[in-house]
């Protein structure tokens, strides 16, 4: 999920399953919308568009796709990641595409795709999350946990997906899945979650939890939904040394949260469909710190 523009698309990760006759398609919903619903007294739902999309047929050309995992926006350009699985073996990819006007339709370059090896052997693992700063694109791995990836790193590209260098990047237990666009700092947040079930990654130690503590509704539970700070620095990545952002649990459902760009003071996540898709808005007097 990222803003183009005024307008929050949400990109699906099987495009040409979400259209009744075959199209390939994302979705958008233009933020006038979504200011209307939070001024209007009795505000209707919200009805995304489809945007048309046009990937070339990459999952025809990509051994093992299985679908799109990340989308980032520059200016009449955009980025998406891929996740793909062969041979018993994961891979990622990157690959450029173009903006027609205002977000109404979006082209993949074909030629302009990279792969980008999994800094794990973890299946339906790949780089989830994509920003771009001062442009150059970062993409980062999924799994930074100390068991499964001692020393991970960002990758970073120009804008013509050309490889420039790796930087460095925290350990981080747990999964993560998105990030919202760097500021003029290059401090961004990104969604960090942890479905008990998911026994591969193996958790260490949780430090965030040992440096920060721990929300009041993840004293009793055991998964993770939370948010963390970090900034991109001559040095690397580094995680910010501010609270965490707790989200309050609903008991033991697990909500997989993929998705989240900044809007107004807060913020905006969306899940898969664990337990069920969910657009939600987050603001201060709801965060859980």
């Amino acid at each position: 999920m990222a803003w183009c523009g005024e307008n929050l698309i949400l990109l699906p990760q099987y495009p040409k399953s979400m259209d009744e006759n075959g199209r390939e398609v994302l979705f958008k919903i233009p933020k006038a919308d979504i200011d209307q619903y939070f001024t209007t007294d009795t505000p209707q739902g919200i009805e995304p568009l489809e945007v048309p999309f046009d990937s070339g047929e990459l999952h025809e050309d990509i051994p093992g796709f299985e679908g799109f995992e990340a989308i980032v926006f520059h200016q009449k350009s955009f980025y998406v990641s891929i996740e793909a699985r062969h041979g018993g073996e994961m891979m990622g990819y990157l690959v450029r595409g173009v903006v027609d006007g205002e977000c109404e339709g979006l082209t993949l370059e074909k030629d302009t795709l990279v792969a980008v090896k999994p800094q794990a052997d973890l299946g339906n693992m790949s780089d989830e999350t994509l920003i771009i700063f001062e442009d150059q694109l970062y993409s980062i791995y999924e799994a930074n946990g100390v068991n499964v990836n001692p020393d991970p790193v960002s990758h970073v590209f120009n804008l013509s997906l050309e490889a420039i260098w790796d930087i460095p990047l925290p350990n981080v237990e747990y999964r993560i899945t998105d990030a919202t666009a760097p500021d003029s700092r290059g401090e961004f947040w990104a969604i960090n979650t942890f479905f008990p079930g998911d026994a591969k990654l193996k958790p260490a130690q949780d430090q965030v939890a040992v440096d920060f503590g721990i929300g009041m509704s993840h004293r009793d539970e055991n998964q993770v939904e939370r948010l963390l700070a970090f900034i991109i620095t001559d040095n690397g990545i580094e995680q910010v040394d501010r609270l965490p952002v707790y989200l309050a649990l609903s008991g033991n459902i697990s909500r997989n949260w993929e998705g989240i760009v900044r809007y107004g003071d807060g913020f905006l996540l969306v899940t898969d469909l664990f337990p069920r898709t969910i657009l939600a808005f987050l603001e201060d007097t709801i965060l859980e710190e």
